[in-house]
Formats: C-alpha cells, structure tokens, sequence
C-alpha cells in the first residue's frame, strides 16, 4: 500500500466517515480485513472484532501506522453470548457505535445429503444468529439514544441462486437478504439504514490456493472476465452503502460480481 490511508483512500480529499466509530466482524483476514481499512481509511474508529486477536493485533498497528484509529476485539460468532459481549466492549471503550458491518461468516462445503447436524447449526450461528443479534443490539441502542445508524451485511451473489456442494451457505446467505429486508423496513422510521453487500468471487487467504489449482482454472475460465476479484473491489460499494450521502439507499441487496453470476 503506498502511503498512508488517509492519503490513499479519502474521496475528494474528504475523510467521509470522520467522527463515526464503526464494527467490523471477521476482521482478522479477507474480506473483513480490507473492509476494516476501508473504513479507517475514510476517518472512521473502527472496532475489528474476530477469534484471533494477534491477527486483529497486527490489524490494529497497520491501521495506527498509517494514520487511522482502531481497537482489537474478541469475538467467537459462535458463541450466543459475543454479540452482547462484542457490542458492551465497544460503548464501554470506543463510544456508542454507528456503522456495523456484519461480514464474519463461514462456508462447510460438501454434498447436500452429507452435511452433519453440526454443520447446519454452526452455519446459522454465525451466518445468520449473530448477524441478527448484533443488529438488533446496535438498533436497540440508536433507539433509545434518538440517533441515526447504519448496518451493512454481508450476504453473496448466491443469495438469490444456488451452486452446487454450498446449499447451506447459499441458504444462510438467502436468509441474510430478507433479514436485511426486514430490518430496513423496521427500523426505517428511526433513521437506520439496512443493506446486503453479495459479492461475488473473491480471491482471499481463505480461497487462494484454490484458483491456482486444476478445478480453480476450469472454473474461471467460465467467468465473464477469466478472473475473480480482489478484496479492494469492494471498497467503492462498501462506502456508496455506509456513506450518509446514501440516505434512500434502505432494504438493497447490492450485488459487485463482474456479472460473475450470470454465468454460473
């Protein structure tokens, strides 16, 4: 990265989200991570919650070093009780929180008829019962406080299709498009904003080694571009979605895939 996040990433010179204090779940690595940087890059304090604090440790110093503000905290999607936990860490160190992107998630790929009773209920707890219940947390307190907020989570461009070998990632994902809905459509009249961010294809730690192998190859070469994308390509969406600019922007699933799922 070459300077600092200020200087890369304000727009028109602006640090667009200054004075906001901002949650990142599933900090530690891909997609979270880019998304943490994103947002301190445009001025925002933001909380990166995820298992692996010395990941998120080495998050915060990267941020800090190049100008921006940022705190570690321990989250287990997992666990029923971290979202309260997560979400009283944050009031109690940082302030009372006004944007939380909702982006921790996992995929436990395999055969339909083969998916173990522990794979379902690890899917919904944290695809979508932690989602669910730091939003209600978040839209609890901008309630009671009178204050505007703004949630972004993160669903898939699989939310409205399915692939084979991931029915409960696309199921969980289907799932976080109507909760977005449906949230956005309650709490509209307090001034909080609900939208789902489905990406495509994106080339993280996660996932890399697999397009370099033999059945990655066979699969990008059925993508419009031959390519799938990077963490960066989100940025613009993430901060179209988050920006108080965005005001009738409320209920979107906004898909950024490079028409990858016309073509799948």
């Amino acid at each position: 990265m070459r300077g600092s996040l200020r200087a890369d990433r304000t727009i028109g010179g602006e640090n667009m989200l200054e004075g906001k204090i901002a949650i990142v779940t599933g900090a530690s690595s891909g997609l979270g991570y880019q998304f943490a940087l994103t947002l301190a890059g445009q001025g925002a304090a933001v909380a990166v919650a995820a298992r692996s604090i010395q990941k998120l440790a080495a998050l915060v110093d990267r941020i800090e070093a190049e100008g921006g503000r940022a705190k570690a905290l321990a989250f287990d999607a997992l666990d029923p009780a971290a979202p309260d936990a997560l979400i009283a860490a944050v009031a109690e160190q940082m302030g009372t929180p006004d944007i939380l992107i909702n982006n921790a998630g996992i995929s436990r790929p395999g055969r339909a008829h083969k998916a173990t009773m522990e794979d379902f209920e690890q899917t919904v707890a944290v695809n979508i019962r932690a989602p669910w219940r730091l939003s209600q947390l978040c839209a609890d307190l901008w309630i009671g406080e009178g204050r505007e907020g703004c949630i972004v989570n993160v669903s898939s461009m699989l939310s409205t299709r399915v692939a084979r070998g991931v029915s409960l990632y696309t199921m969980s994902k289907a799932a976080i498009r109507h909760l977005t809905a449906g949230h956005a459509l309650e709490w509209a009249q307090h001034g909080i904003r609900v939208n789902a961010l489905c990406p495509g294809y994106i080339r993280t730690s996660i996932n890399d080694a697999f397009w370099d192998t033999e059945q990655g190859h066979a699969e990008l070469v059925k993508l419009p571009r031959n390519r799938v994308g990077a963490p960066e390509d989100l940025d613009s969406a993430l901060l179209f979605l988050v920006d108080s600019r965005s005001q009738f922007v409320n209920g979107e699933a906004l898909t950024v895939d490079d028409a990858q799922s016309w073509a799948i």
